[in-house]
């Protein structure tokens, strides 16, 4: 019986460490997995431009703070500054002319 206990105990801990590591993936982790992030940077304000503002950030209940300037049609930047976005829905974001949007463009 004691065997089987920690057999059972075992077997359950590997599949909560998997359910972990899935449900438990950062924002940083999930924005970088997308390729619309490689068309972004982190944002800069002309006021303070040696302020250093985190590029994604983890908020709760799984949502993501964005901080970011994409790249537009131009050439230039488009600053998406503090946009708030379920984690789940970062793979979804696209770069439509620099806003980035979970709608197609």
């Amino acid at each position: 019986m004691r065997i089987f206990a920690i057999t059972t105990l075992s077997g359950l801990l590997v599949l909560w460490s998997a359910a972990t590591a899935i449900a438990g993936q950062d924002c940083i982790s999930a924005w970088k997995q997308n390729p619309v992030s490689q068309s972004c940077k982190a944002y800069s304000s002309a006021t303070s431009p040696d302020q250093d503002i985190p590029e994604v950030i983890d908020l709760e209940n799984d949502q993501c703070r964005m901080t970011v300037t994409c790249k537009n049609q131009y050439g230039g930047g488009t600053p998406n500054p503090s946009t708030d976005i379920d984690m789940a829905e970062l793979k979804n974001v696209h770069n439509c002319n620099g806003l980035l949007q979970v709608d197609p463009c």
